[in-house]
Parts: structure tokens; C-alpha cells; sequence
């Protein structure tokens, strides 16, 4: 099982490294591709489904964003942990996942249901049921 606050501390990590190396500057599209390489190997999720939701979750929350400079900042952060939380069945983080966030990553699981093995689907489709999305 992933332990979601080692991903948060290697996710600041990343970006506080980026930042010594850069003279305090970040910026997120030279580093998307690392963020995105250590939120897939966190999980144990297969499939698309892990690179379907930070797609969700880069559109949503990094892209949308007032200063992309900044970006992800601490919530952000927190919320793409919460994500991961749910590829690995665990509470830590879920109540940052709003009731849109559900109803998005619901049709997420759905398109990649057939290629999930069978226990990782019941144990996602059990989150997803308890809110409300089906």
C-alpha cells in the first residue's frame, strides 16, 4: 500500500529542488512530466486509470490556475494525494474530493473498468457508490 504523505513529501520535494536549482523560479510545464512519473508509480492502480485522473486533476486544478507559477501549490498538492488515495482504497485525503470531482472520475473508472482486475474495481466502485456517483 502507498503511503500517501511520503507522496506529498516527494512531490515538495520535486518542486523545492527545481526551485534551488533555478533560482527560486519554478515553473510547471518543464516538471509536469516528473510529477506525473511519481503520481503513476505511487499507485498500484494498472491501467490507464492513474494517468486518466492526473490528466482530470491537471486540467482542473494546475491549468485553471491565476498563477501557474505557483502551481501545484500546497492544496493542490494535497488534492492530487487525495486522488491517489482513491486509486489505493484509503481514507487519508478523500475529504478533499469535491461531489464534481466524483462525478468525474466516475466515468473515469467506467472507461477503464474492463481492463481493472476485479478487486481493485470492487474496491473503487464501493468509493465511488458511498458518494453517490451511481
Amino acid at each position: 500500500m502507498t503511503d500517501i504523505r511520503k507522496f506529498v513529501t516527494d512531490l515538495e520535494k520535486i518542486k523545492k529542488i527545481f526551485r534551488q536549482n533555478n533560482n527560486g523560479q519554478w515553473d510547471y510545464n518543464k516538471l509536469q512530466k516528473d510529477i506525473r512519473n511519481l503520481f503513476e508509480r505511487s499507485t498500484s492502480c494498472p491501467t490507464g486509470l492513474p494517468a486518466s485522473i492526473f490528466e482530470y486533476w491537471e486540467n482542473q486544478y494546475i491549468y485553471k490556475s491565476a498563477d501557474l507559477g505557483e502551481e501545484p501549490t500546497a492544496d493542490n498538492i494535497n488534492k492530487l494525494a487525495a486522488f491517489l488515495a482513491f486509486l489505493e482504497n484509503t481514507d487519508e485525503y478523500q475529504e478533499l474530493i469535491t461531489d464534481e470531482d466524483w462525478e468525474e472520475i466516475g466515468p473515469l473508472v467506467n472507461y477503464e473498468a474492463e481492463d481493472l482486475p476485479v478487486d481493485i474495481l470492487q474496491n473503487l466502485m464501493m468509493i465511488l457508490v458511498s458518494h453517490g456517483v451511481y
